[in-house]
This record gives C-alpha cells, sequence and structure tokens, in this order.
C-alpha cells in the first residue's frame, strides 16, 4: 500500500502514474521524496544569472582603458 508521500506526490505530478503502480513501496516512497523535495527547490531559486551588476568607471579611472578597478560604482539592474 503507498504511503501519503506518495498520494501527494502523484497529484503534485512529481511522480507518473506508472511509477505509482509499478514500483515497489520503498523505492516509490524515496522517489516521491525526493522529487517533491527538487520540485520545492525549483520554486525557492531565482532566475538563472541572478541580478546583474555593472561596474562604472568614475573619477580618474573614467577615461583609461580596461576593466573597472575596486572602488569603481556599481549600478544594478533587476
Amino acid at each position: 500500500m503507498p504511503s501519503a508521500i506518495a498520494k501527494k506526490a502523484l497529484e503534485n505530478n512529481a511522480i507518473t502514474k506508472k511509477q505509482y503502480d509499478k514500483l515497489p513501496a520503498p523505492l516509490l516512497d524515496k522517489v516521491a521524496k525526493h522529487n517533491l523535495a527538487m520540485q520545492k527547490k525549483a520554486r525557492k531559486t531565482p532566475a538563472k544569472g541572478g541580478t546583474k551588476e555593472t561596474h562604472k568607471k568614475t573619477g580618474k579611472q573614467a577615461h583609461k582603458r580596461g576593466r573597472p578597478r575596486k572602488g569603481s560604482e556599481v549600478k544594478v539592474k533587476h
């Protein structure tokens, strides 16, 4: 008899009906628990790449070539 975790996973589409029917109970519980955790984790993570930061050179560095050095102004785009 499948557990409550397996039934919840089936309702949330974390496992398929075929898995629910054919897998043995201990393995089904493991798969269901893992897939539910992965679904929850997927909802919590931010978008890939996160926030974008652009460094703008200020002061003496403003007209020099190359990458911005430490102490430069940082603008954050959302």
